[in-house]
């Protein structure tokens, strides 16, 4: 009997609940104006929820008006907490991912690995990669802009490795490296994790 009720008073407080938020919409219709609130949704590699910028409050509701993909959010924070020249290019980094087929943390773990993210690298070189530096070698290949590294890199990591089936940080190793580094290897993936492991 007592569940009974209780179910009953749970269902009388959702009817009544429901109502309420049906009619504030019928008599303000300036509610209907706001773009139908997103859900903050999370998965395993597109973590989709709303970035602080995106959150207001409405009549004293706190809502997520719009809701994003916060892969470039995440990745903007990991460039930023390390001090990094590329801050600002979270979302590139994930386009140039998503277009040839990357784990979305790759790139940026593989610049704090070879670069500690841009920050040491031949002058005005963009290369934050160490792509194509050769032993014995103090350069490598020079692009025109940061947008231009990652997206020439993001190709030729897709035709080179992703490809060919080197997709993880221990089977890349060898071919980016030309040695099998453990080191390397650890430093990488402890970024990977890093990037996706930011908390909100």
């Amino acid at each position: 009997m007592k569940i009974i009720t209780t179910t009953v008073i749970v269902f009388f407080w959702f009817i009544i609940s429901l109502s309420v938020i049906s009619i504030s919409f019928l008599i303000n219709p300036q509610n209907n104006s706001i773009k139908a609130l997103d859900l903050l949704i999370a998965s395993s590699s597109r973590n989709i929820l709303s970035s602080p910028t995106n959150i207001g409050v409405f009549d004293g509701v706190l809502a997520a008006v719009k809701g994003g993909d916060a892969r470039p959010v995440l990745v903007e924070r990991f460039l930023a907490r390390y001090n990094s020249p590329m801050t600002g290019m979270g979302e590139e980094f994930v386009s140039a991912a998503d277009k040839n087929g990357l784990d979305w943390r790759l790139l940026p773990a593989l610049a704090f690995q070879e670069s500690n993210l841009g920050q040491k690298i031949p002058k005005g070189s963009y290369n934050p990669f160490g792509w194509t530096v050769y032993s014995g070698k103090t350069f490598g290949t020079y692009f025109d802009s940061w947008e231009h590294a990652i997206n020439i890199v993001a190709a030729r990591m897709k035709t080179n490795y992703i490809d060919q089936g080197f997709t993880t940080p221990e089977t890349i190793v060898i071919r980016y490296t030309s040695t099998n580094n453990p080191t390397w290897v650890f430093a990488v993936r402890s970024a990977m994790e890093e990037i996706s492991a930011t908390t909100y």
